[in-house]
C-alpha cells in the first residue's frame, strides 16, 4: 500500500473514532469548552468562540498528530517489527497510540510482547481484556464500536471503517 493511501485510512479510521469537533472540547464528556471569563483562544489571538478551526487546520492537526503517534509505535515496537506489520496492524497500533499516547500503548507491555511474537490471538486477548477497551465508549457517536474495529485490526488483519 502506498503511503498516501495509507495515510488516508488512518484520517478516517481516526475521524470515525474521534469524530470531528473545530471547537475545543472535554474529550471525557463531549461538551464544547468555555472561558470562565473572556475567550477561548490559541496560537496568536485566534479566538475560537468566534471563529472555530477551519477544515483546514483541523485537517493539518491531524496529519501531525498521526505522524506523531506513527513515529511513537515505531519507536515502541522497533522499525524491524514495524516493517514486518501489515498495513492494519500498524493502523491498529496507531489508533492506540493517538488515544492513549506513547506511555499508554508502553504499559500494554502483554500485548506489545505478542506483537513482536506475531501472536495475534495473544494480542487481541490483551487488548480485549485491556482497561482501555473497558472504558472506550462503546454506547456514543464517534466511539461506538471502536475497540471492536481495532481489535479487528490488530488481532484479525480486517479493516472495518
Amino acid at each position: 500500500m502506498k503511503q498516501n493511501e495509507f495515510l488516508q485510512q488512518a484520517f478516517e479510521m481516526l475521524t470515525r473514532d474521534e469524530g470531528i469537533e473545530r471547537r475545543p472540547y472535554d474529550d471525557a464528556t463531549g461538551k464544547i469548552i468555555k472561558a470562565p471569563e473572556g475567550n477561548v483562544t490559541i496560537g496568536v489571538g485566534h479566538n475560537l468562540d468566534a471563529k472555530p478551526l477551519s477544515n483546514a487546520v483541523t485537517l493539518l492537526l491531524l496529519k501531525e498528530d498521526v505522524n506523531e503517534a506513527m513515529d511513537t509505535a515505531i519507536e515502541i515496537v522497533g522499525p524491524a517489527v514495524w516493517d514486518q506489520l501489515s498495513s492494519n496492524r500498524r493502523l491498529a497500533l496507531i489508533n492506540l497510540t493517538f488515544s492513549l499516547g506513547g506511555e499508554g500503548l508502553r504499559s500494554f507491555r502483554k500485548m506489545l510482547a505478542a506483537v513482536i511474537k506475531s501472536d495475534w490471538a495473544s494480542a487481541g486477548d490483551e487488548l480485549r481484556g485491556s482497561l482501555w477497551a473497558t472504558q472506550v465508549d462503546r454506547n456514543q457517536t464517534p466511539n461506538q464500536g471502536r475497540d471492536d474495529r481495532v481489535l479487528r485490526l490488530l488481532r484479525d488483519d480486517v479493516y472495518e471503517y
